[in-house]
């Protein structure tokens, strides 16, 4: 009989641990897969932040245009690495409706303007210095991509490093 009451007992207690770690799980998954930031499909958040010249720029004032918001920093070597692809399909695609906002996360202009000027890069660079364009497209991998149509919706969202291929390939599509 006293058996009996301790297997139920603890068959009683795994079930409550099994239940507690269930919600547990549940709750950290749904956390990380939240719905923030916005999603393809989606109408990419309008911004304004400045170039590096201190002039504001506003992504609405670009529809009509396809363009690659990109999220970088000057310490990633994944963004380093990726950014003469990015130039190169700057400058292939230029003429066709396509733009590159280049937004680098919470760094200064002078560090930025460094970089920029060694490595000969053209296209426009936007200063997020307090990560507040960074939060409200829910970056937190960089570098990440968002591929905006001319309509101004999101096509193509993309974390990681992009080989000039696969841009040129996105690009196309969209163009």
């Amino acid at each position: 009989m006293r058996k009996d009451k301790k297997k139920r007992r603890l068959l009683f207690r795994s079930i409550i641990l099994v239940v507690l770690f269930s919600l547990v799980g549940y709750a950290l998954y749904q956390n990380f897969n939240s719905d923030k930031g916005p999603k393809l499909k989606d109408t990419a958040p309008n911004f304004e932040l400045e170039n590096l010249k201190g002039e504001k720029v506003q992504l609405k004032d670009l529809r009509g245009k396809v363009v690659l918001v990109n999220f970088w920093g000057t310490w990633c070597k994944p963004c380093e690495k990726e950014m003469p692809a990015i130039q190169t399909a700057y400058e292939k695609y230029g003429d066709q409706g396509f733009e590159v906002i280049a937004i680098n996360i919470q760094q200064s202009n002078f560090q930025v303007k460094k970089y920029i000027q060694q490595r000969d890069l053209t296209f426009p660079v936007l200063l997020d210095q307090d990560g507040s364009i960074k939060d409200e497209y829910d970056v937190y991998k960089i570098p990440s991509s968002f591929f905006i149509d001319r309509e101004g919706k999101i096509s193509k969202i993309y974390e990681g490093e992009m080989e000039e291929r696969e841009l040129n390939t996105w690009i196309e599509e969209i163009l």
